[in-house]
């Protein structure tokens, strides 16, 4: 999810986007409509769930949908203090640079992501669409490729 806060415990937090990918393909939609509704389905149905940061979107899903989520297979965040415990090493943006080789994709999005609290809104809603939709696609391909590379290193599968 890409949110207007960083917590869902205000009445008015909401979700912006969402995008998921398998690693082969990447989706990224805006939060509305018929794409909720599938989106609920998708994460109370078996098929394994990987993300960066669990807490984050299991808060908000319970928050927003009522529901937790089904099936969580991989925490990269999680697991890259597994790896390796150094401070500082678990964000996507750092683990898709040394186990992908991925530059930087999000220093124009970054600034619309700081708010006064985690409680407080920050500026996503000031973004273009387009660049928080290919911003959210890229987040969900490179947490799938970081977690294939931390499920050989781990010797488990997703």
């Amino acid at each position: 999810y890409e949110t207007d806060r960083l917590k869902p415990d205000a009445d008015d937090s909401q979700i912006i986007s969402c995008a998921i990918s398998n690693g082969e393909h990447t989706v990224a939609y805006p939060w509305v409509g018929e794409a909720i509704i599938e989106t609920s389905r998708l994460l109370r149905s078996p098929i394994p769930k990987i993300a960066a940061n669990i807490k984050f979107e299991e808060r908000w899903t319970r928050k927003v949908l009522g529901h937790g989520v089904r099936n969580w297979k991989r925490d990269t965040m999680q697991a890259a203090h597994v790896l390796n415990n150094e401070p500082g090493i678990t964000s996507v943006k750092f683990q898709a640079f040394v186990r992908l080789g991925v530059g930087d994709y999000d220093s124009h999005i970054v600034p619309y992501f700081k708010s006064a609290s985690s409680n407080a809104p920050n500026r996503i809603k000031e973004l273009n669409l387009s660049d928080l939709l290919l911003y959210n696609g890229m987040d969900a391909l490179l947490e799938f490729k970081i977690a294939e590379k931390q499920m050989k290193e781990m010797g488990d599968k997703i």
